[in-house]
């Protein structure tokens, strides 16, 4: 029987080729996931705080639901707008039971949220005792500077 000789050594150099491509794509894929991990917890942040800010709401009174309310009741910081049927209020942070404080931007880079209610009428301008509540949590992707928002919304009724 006859060796043929080398065929050892070209095995040894394709087997080293198999593995050399094996971890340069196990290589390349790491970044790829760890960025992914990472726009998950963000992702997974703001849906916390929104339904956080959405649930401190609607433990409100109904006419508490104004944006001196919100603001009283450490909701929202700061009034972007204040019209008869609609107001808006913006917060970095909000204020949990219990005395802690929950802040965007220890997670989102430039994050901010919003709240913002609409005061449900008739056509004669008469409120119907709903409000539309609608809070959007922003942030800024720290790698592509492109703006995400989670985005939750509930009807409040009046029970009087």
């Amino acid at each position: 029987m006859r060796r043929v000789r080398g065929s050892a050594f070209a095995e040894i150099l394709i087997s080293v080729f198999i593995v050399t491509l094996l971890v340069l794509s196990i290589t390349a894929l790491s970044p790829m996931t760890t960025r992914m991990q990472r726009q998950a917890q963000q992702y997974t942040f703001a849906t916390n705080v929104a339904q956080t800010a959405l649930e401190r709401v609607r433990t409100l009174d109904f006419l508490q639901i104004t944006a001196n309310g919100l603001i009283a009741a450490g909701v929202g910081q700061t009034i972007e707008l204040n019209d008869a049927n609609q107001f808006r209020v913006r917060f970095t942070s909000i204020q949990l039971p219990g005395g802690t404080t929950l802040n965007l931007a220890n997670e989102l880079r430039n994050g901010f949220g919003t709240i913002e209610v609409l005061n449900l009428t008739t056509n004669n301008n008469i409120s119907i005792g709903l409000k539309s509540v609608i809070v959007t949590v922003r942030w800024q992707e720290p790698r592509t500077n492109r703006w995400q928002q989670v985005q939750f919304a509930t009807t409040v009724a009046s029970l009087k």
